[in-house]
């Protein structure tokens, strides 16, 4: 319990330096209300994108000020150079075959006289709707993954973020959880409208497109290169990708966790979050009780509401899985009896194929979230497919999953800036 709560004063510390970086974008008195910036659109011409909203500006010495109280290393701070712009986004895409609008967000640099690479970043799972990258204001200032879309900005790259599906506009509908079609479609629909937007706004790009993403972002950043390849897009050609602990083979996930751990899991809010939402989205009507124990079964949908932060969740679950889970549930894996998961489990990961384009996997030695051996395995098995693009990147210094996010963007900037020469 001592690593958890030091876990929680970096996350803390790291969350309260990047706070600044928003504070003063609200402060830019971002304009919600010009036609200009309320919507790119003036004449429908849009297939996807809807509307666009500015949410202000902020500084290059700013965005390096923050980074460096925050702590990050000189090497990261070293690429923040531009000052940027913010934009949320609505855009269209689809669930279970329905039109419905989306959200995210849009970064890029200001003053750049040529043009600039893209980044789609993989946004990680947030559970309080307040944490939508596009839904930061002066009263929520401490998304995450919408900072990493402004140091991006500020690398100069074209950055989009996506709330997913269940998070910003869409907050109605229950997150789909390791779902490769929609985690795909969501991002690559983001870009089509991300395209529409630099039409309107005629902001200049040089073509290179890049993908990154972390932990749940790296999930969805693997599932859409996996989509955009074996599915071609007319005007989306990739030009790397860098996932790092995304977790790509999801019934070796499960095993580890539930049949091969020590009995406890480190963040119960994952394995709840995807087991609720593979049970709305597969509309298997079971009670939750068929796979939770009391009391935690009843909490759940109130948990998982859109009110609570993944710490908050915690809080109100249990480290230990033999207390977490139904036994009867745990017996019922381990004798094969719950076809209906394992074939959804299986029909989701998006480990064996065949990357044709430059793909960085990167994982934590010490990862006590995600296994190490799943991005290990993932690798071996995109090499004996006949994958000749691959690079794998590790380190050993670094004890949790989301210190790991740091060591992953420098990593993913080296290699994406290599490219950019």
């Amino acid at each position: 319990m001592e690593f958890m709560k030091r876990l929680a004063l970096i996350k803390k510390f790291f969350l309260l330096g990047l706070s600044v970086i928003f504070l003063f974008a609200c402060s830019q008195g971002g304009d919600s209300s010009s036609a200009s910036d309320h919507n790119a659109s003036p004449d429908n011409s849009n297939v996807y994108l809807v509307e666009s909203t500015s949410l202000g500006k902020v500084s290059a010495d700013s965005i390096r000020k923050t980074a460096l109280d925050a702590g990050l290393p000189v090497q990261a701070i070293a690429f923040m150079k531009h000052s940027i712009q913010l934009y949320k986004i609505t855009y269209r895409t689809t669930y279970k075959g329905q039109s419905i609008l989306a959200s995210g967000l849009i970064t890029y640099p200001t003053g750049i006289p040529d043009a600039m690479p893209s980044m789609i970043v993989g946004n990680i799972q947030t559970f309080a709707d307040r944490d939508a990258p596009s839904e930061f204001n002066l009263s929520n200032v401490s998304t995450s993954f919408a900072a990493v879309a402004a140091v991006a900005g500020s690398a100069g790259y074209y950055t989009l973020v996506p709330d997913m599906i269940g998070s910003g506009v869409s907050k109605d509908i229950i997150y789909p959880m390791r779902n490769s079609e929609h985690a795909a479609k969501t991002m690559i629909d983001l870009i089509r409208a991300g395209d529409e937007f630099i039409k309107a706004k005629k902001i200049k790009v040089n073509g290179k497109k890049f993908i990154a993403g972390y932990s749940e972002g790296g999930y969805i950043a693997m599932a859409t290169l996996k989509m955009i390849e074996e599915r071609p897009i007319e005007g989306i050609n990739i030009t790397a990708t860098a996932v790092g602990a995304g977790g790509y083979n999801l019934v070796r996930l499960l095993n580890k966790a539930i049949m091969e751990g020590d009995g406890t899991y480190p963040s119960p809010c994952f394995p709840v979050s995807l087991i609720y939402s593979y049970n709305v989205f597969y509309e298997w009507g079971r009670p939750l009780s068929d796979f939770f124990q009391e009391p935690y079964a009843g909490r759940i949908p109130d948990l998982l509401s859109g009110q609570f932060t993944s710490d908050e969740i915690d809080a109100q679950l249990t480290f230990s899985l033999n207390s977490l889970l139904n036994p009867v549930f745990v017996d019922n894996l381990k004798n094969n009896n719950e076809p209906a998961l394992i074939n959804a489990l299986s029909e989701n990961s998006v480990d064996n194929w065949t990357p044709q384009g430059k793909l960085m996997i990167f994982h934590n030695v010490n990862d006590p979230l995600i296994p190490f051996s799943d991005s290990l395995a993932t690798y071996n098995t995109m090499l004996s497919n006949g994958a000749q693009n691959l690079i794998f990147k590790d380190t050993d210094k670094i004890e949790s999953h989301r210190d790991s996010a740091t060591e992953f963007l420098i990593m993913a900037s080296l290699w994406f800036e290599s490219m950019n020469q």
